[in-house]
């Protein structure tokens, strides 16, 4: 009996460890086409990556090592904010509704938004085209509130991958966000 046993969870083993599913889900940088009940929960940001056709560039819109949080739920809603690292000391103000900023305090201001960036709304995903689409009920920047953002989801080594493409052809670059999962979170 034990060698039965043991022989029939060999075999379970090798089919699965010689499967290319089982393979990409515990192999790092094999991506996986996750399901949406594997997005839900919260995820930190790890990474920003940007390249172009030449190789690395900056990113024009995040610094490197930023920081963030995306939550996706189960009714459908999502959130997602991401800081810059070294941010500018600005007092809280007394009011939100305070008089416009002149001077230092403009410049402050300024540079506490260019580093900050949030917005909340619905998500679907497609699991046929693994496309995730974030629609912004409302955003840091109210031009977005409205728009719809798609971007490409995988699973690599247990990281939530979003993979997006700027520019046209011939100058595209792709920009890749780096998510790992907040453990106990759901």
């Amino acid at each position: 009996m034990r060698i039965a046993c043991f022989v029939g969870v060999s075999v379970l083993w090798l089919i699965c460890w010689s499967s290319p599913l089982c393979e990409a889900a515990t192999s790092p940088g094999v991506p996986v086409h996750p399901t949406r009940q594997q997005l839900i929960g919260a995820w930190r940001l790890v990474r920003i990556e940007m390249s172009d056709s030449k190789g690395p560039i900056v990113d024009p819109f995040y610094q490197a090592d930023s920081v963030g949080i995306i939550v996706y739920d189960s009714s459908g809603w999502m959130s997602v904010q991401i800081s810059a690292p070294h941010r500018p000391a600005v007092d809280a103000p007394e009011s939100r509704l305070s008089p416009p900023a002149a001077g230092q305090e403009s410049l402050l201001k300024a540079a506490a938004f260019d580093t900050y960036y949030s917005y909340f709304g619905t998500w679907d995903y497609d699991e046929a085209t693994t496309a995730v689409t974030h629609h912004v009920k409302s955003s840091l920047i109210p031009a977005e509130t409205g728009e719809s953002f798609a971007q490409r989801v995988s699973l690599e080594g247990g990281r939530l991958i979003f993979t997006a493409r700027r520019g046209k052809n011939g100058e595209e670059a792709v920009g890749r966000k780096v998510w790992e999962r907040i453990p106990g979170v759901k």
